[in-house]
């Protein structure tokens, strides 16, 4: 009998779950801003929509627009692979050994969201760097974050350590991706 029990348990754990996971069971207050972690990560928000097709860009940024030269200043090497991470993401991917030890150059592109860009935490955090869009800022050791009329741009490398350029030479070299996709239409 305790074994009949468990099953039926178990049994509805997985309805609970299921019925969890199904779309649009997800609580209000989780696609608030700053409380949804896609949208944190970079999904498009309701203030960064697809009606500003520029943020489209950031899809196909890293196989466009990400040069094997810029790679390779950053890893050592331009060996890899890109891939569209959302609408308005992508990455780009290089094992240091085969299969081990991934570094990626990530993008994500938003707009409506200037008018933050001196509030987040990040921003108001990192060391200005100048020559990018109209304001930019360093983001600890491996990110830049611009910002171009209503356009923002990030772009970071994970992990930050072992890489061929390191603090300000990664920021430049970062800060030259956002120029290119601020020169988009």
């Amino acid at each position: 009998m305790p074994s009949t029990c468990r099953l039926i348990l178990v049994g509805l754990l997985t309805v609970s779950a299921l019925a969890a996971c199904k779309p649009g069971a997800s609580n209000s207050e989780d696609r608030q801003e700053g409380n949804d972690p896609v949208a944190d990560a970079g999904a498009l928000t309701p203030t960064s929509t697809v009606s500003d097709p520029w943020v489209l860009n950031g899809a196909t940024a890293c196989t466009k627009y990400l040069t094997p030269e810029e790679i390779t200043a950053v890893f050592g090497s331009a060996s890899g692979d890109s891939e569209k991470t959302g609408p308005n993401t992508c990455t780009f991917s290089t094992a240091h050994a085969p299969n081990t030890d991934y570094s990626t150059i990530n993008i994500v592109l938003n707009s409506g969201r200037s008018a933050f860009f001196d509030e987040d935490i990040d921003t108001v955090n990192g060391a200005p760097l100048s020559g990018v869009g109209e304001k930019a800022v360093r983001m600890l050791e491996d990110a830049v974050q611009a910002v171009k009329g209503d356009h923002v741009c990030k772009v970071y490398v994970k992990p930050p350590y072992g890489n061929k350029l390191q603090g300000d030479a990664l920021a430049l070299k970062l800060g030259e991706v956002c120029n290119k996709l601020f020169s988009l239409p």
